[in-house]
């Protein structure tokens, strides 16, 4: 009775364990979707884009911390491009190239609720010129969001960068 009550503890400690272990950001949450952005396309860059260089991010260790790999956050990047209207058909086509460095991801170690700021230099180099373009952001989990740590600063990870993006394209409307 008592080897199986010290079993069935262990296999709880165990999966505990396991489902505390870290994972990095998914590119699908960090998407800017035509409801996150308010600003039009601009039809300059409309279908004259492609995505050069996204660098800075980090691989996620499972008994760490979650963190946004270049990846990632390059599908992201060119995920939300291609919804706006920007992503070329083909690099054959495009006009401009977008680089992006994520220079900086502050998290917070410990609390109920974790805001992650990002600092990302986007770079478009054009026919004519390179423009940089610094956009620092935040995205915030709660409690609510998740009751586990790790997974609640995965979710502030995605929401952080996902308003980078959305905050990049913004921007393009401007250019």
């Amino acid at each position: 009775m008592l080897l199986r009550l010290r079993a069935l503890l262990f296999a709880v400690a165990a999966l505990g364990l396991l489902s505390a272990c870290a994972s990095g950001a998914k590119p699908e949450a960090m998407v800017a979707h035509t409801t996150n952005v308010s600003a039009p396309t601009n039809p300059t860059l409309q279908g004259a884009m492609q995505i050069g260089t996204v660098s800075g991010g980090s691989e996620t260790n499972p008994m760490w911390t979650s963190q946004v790999d270049d990846a990632s956050f390059r599908t992201a990047l060119e995920d939300s491009l291609r919804i706006h209207g920007y992503l070329a058909p083909s690099p054959a086509e495009a006009r401009y190239t977008v680089d992006a460095q994520l220079q900086q991801l502050d998290q917070p170690i410990f609390g109920f609720n974790f805001t992650v700021a990002s600092s990302v230099d986007y770079a478009i180099q054009g026919p004519a010129d390179r423009r940089s373009i610094p956009i620092s952001a935040s995205g915030r989990a709660t409690f609510g969001d998740s009751p586990i740590a790790v997974e609640r600063l995965r979710l502030a990870n995605e929401k952080s960068i996902q308003e980078n993006i959305r905050a990049f394209l913004v921007e393009l409307s401007r250019f």
